[in-house]
């Protein structure tokens, strides 16, 4: 396969939504995709942080477009020109958790939702985070910082709070963790 063409159907702030015609085996077609306009490198971070207490830190954020609230990794877009994933990732793990990761172990990079974005994102395992504070909370985020021991994470998992979805890549990590022995 092999893409041909590619033209910009809408750009927005933030986004631009693309076409792009490609070539197959059996003749040509085309794709409508979303690319981010407000990143650098592969895209983005995941960071699945751990507490000295065998907490995994998670995230009840509120999504726009599912209009509800998902649990997931704290997460950010590499958005800033020059700033390193693994900067971003303790960073992005600050700003909207609070916790310190002196260690950061690169883990594996993933596309995002690959039918719909080129966007990747590295995780990355943070061991024994330490809680420091807040420094700043993004206006447009409403994030509930939520502390599970390792022990009750399935049974957490499987009996979510109402009106709250899951992020399929949090199981999916884990799992990917544990064969690696890390948790």
């Amino acid at each position: 396969m092999e893409i041909t063409k590619q033209e910009t159907l809408y750009e927005g702030k933030y986004l631009r939504m693309v076409k792009r015609h490609f070539k197959t085996d059996t003749g040509e077609s085309d794709w409508e995709t979303i690319e981010r306009k407000n990143i650098h490198g592969k895209g983005a971070v995941v960071i699945i942080a751990l507490t000295k207490e065998k907490e995994v830190i998670l995230e009840r954020n509120w999504r726009v477009p599912l209009a509800s609230f998902v649990i997931q990794f704290p997460a950010g877009l590499c958005d800033k020109e020059g700033e390193s994933e693994e900067e971003t990732a303790r960073r992005e793990l600050l700003e909207e958790t609070g916790y310190r990761a002196e260690q950061l172990i690169p883990i594996i990079p993933a596309p995002l939702c690959p039918a719909l974005t080129p966007t990747r994102a590295t995780h990355f395992f943070a061991p024994k985070v330490e809680l420091v504070g807040r420094e700043n909370k993004e206006m447009d985020e409403k994030i509930e910082v939520l502390k599970v021991p390792i022990e009750k994470l399935d049974d957490f998992l499987l009996n979510l709070p109402k009106d709250t979805e899951l992020d399929l890549r949090v199981p999916g990590i884990l799992w990917v963790l544990e064969r690696e022995k890390l948790i």
